[in-house]
């Protein structure tokens, strides 16, 4: 009995022993298949989990590949197509700013929004112009685009439409994936029974919480679109009036034109004189002013250089004489 007892105790460690290594490894590849990343990995991981934790693994039929299947693309019907609008109008009114509000009511009445607006007043080489980017439900296109055609005249009319149904069917059955993934990554986490097993499925279950926030993000910007079309509205004035040519002036056709064609000129050329004149005679007075002053130092300088005639009799110099006194020790 002893004997027996001996050899089943190392039959059961060598069991414990190999139960601990594939523990081990199936953790070793779980969390290589977290940092990998891929859809394709994404049900290997699981099983690797699910093998660590002692749990069985059951296919389901929602992780079948059904973003590209022929079937499902052949049965995709008319209502369930994803369309996204957009277009641009060019329109031609009369004010621009009474345009762009009609516009905005338009759009809000609807029951779209206006992302962007902005005018520019009319000077006198410009015209006013105003831009406005509008968002209207997919299935009010056609009725706006009639209600602007009652604001002016549309010069320019440009809608297209782009079919985006693979990629938000695409995304679905991503994002289907991802949330099978997150309940598995909660089931193992609440399973785990060691350390190691608790942060191998809290850092798996973080990561695939964060796939899947970002591809809802995604799926909901792409319906954002598909449910309302961005329709980009340019209004501009009127044209500014022409400015008249001037025509080249003609010469006189009779008498009286030449009489008074060349009493004009007399009078523009005296008038023009006239201002010459007044325009000069400041300068001339200080001009003759100057002149004077200097003609007249000229004629005294030449008056005391001019010798006196022949014929003159020269002045006498009268030196006056000194009285003499005689002198008071002088004998008499």
């Amino acid at each position: 009995m002893t004997t027996t007892t001996s050899h089943l105790a190392p039959k059961v460690r060598t069991r414990s022993t190999r139960l601990v290594v594939a523990g081990v490894i199936a953790l070793t590849a779980l969390l290589g298949a977290c940092s990998a990343g891929s859809d394709s990995g994404m049900s290997s991981t699981d099983e690797a989990a699910s093998g660590a934790l002692g749990g069985e693994v059951r296919p389901d039929a929602a992780e079948a590949p059904a973003d590209g299947s022929v079937e499902q693309a052949a049965s995709t019907s008319d209502a369930d197509r994803q369309v996204i609008q957009t277009g641009d109008v060019r329109m031609t009114v009369t004010d621009p700013r009474e345009a762009a509000d009609a516009v905005v009511a338009l759009a809000e009445g609807a029951g779209g929004r206006v992302d962007d607006r902005s005018e520019h007043a009319a000077t006198k080489d410009d015209v006013g112009t105003a831009e406005l980017t509008i968002r209207l439900p997919a299935d009010e296109v056609s009725e706006a685009v009639d209600g602007l055609r009652t604001l002016g005249t549309i010069d320019q009319l440009n809608l297209t439409s782009e079919d985006v149904t693979g990629t938000a069917q695409d995304l679905d059955a991503r994002i289907r994936a991802l949330q099978l993934s997150v309940a598995r990554m909660e089931d193992l986490l609440t399973r785990a029974t060691t350390n190691e097993q608790l942060i191998a499925a809290e850092n798996a279950l973080t990561e695939r919480q964060s796939n899947l926030e970002q591809l809802q993000s995604e799926r909901a910007r792409l319906a954002e679109k598909v449910r309302l079309s961005t329709i980009h509205v340019a209004l501009y004035g009127p044209e500014l009036a022409p400015v008249a040519p001037v025509e080249p002036a003609t010469g006189p056709q009779s008498f009286l034109d030449g009489l008074a064609t060349g009493w004009d000129a007399l009078v523009a050329v005296a008038a023009g004189v006239a201002i010459v004149v007044g325009v000069l005679l400041p300068w001339l007075a200080f001009g003759g002013a100057v002149a004077a002053l200097v003609v007249a130092a000229v004629r005294w300088t030449r008056r005391r250089r001019t010798p006196a005639p022949l014929g003159a009799p020269a002045p006498v110099l009268v030196t006056p004489v000194p009285s003499v006194l005689p002198d008071e020790h002088e004998p008499r």
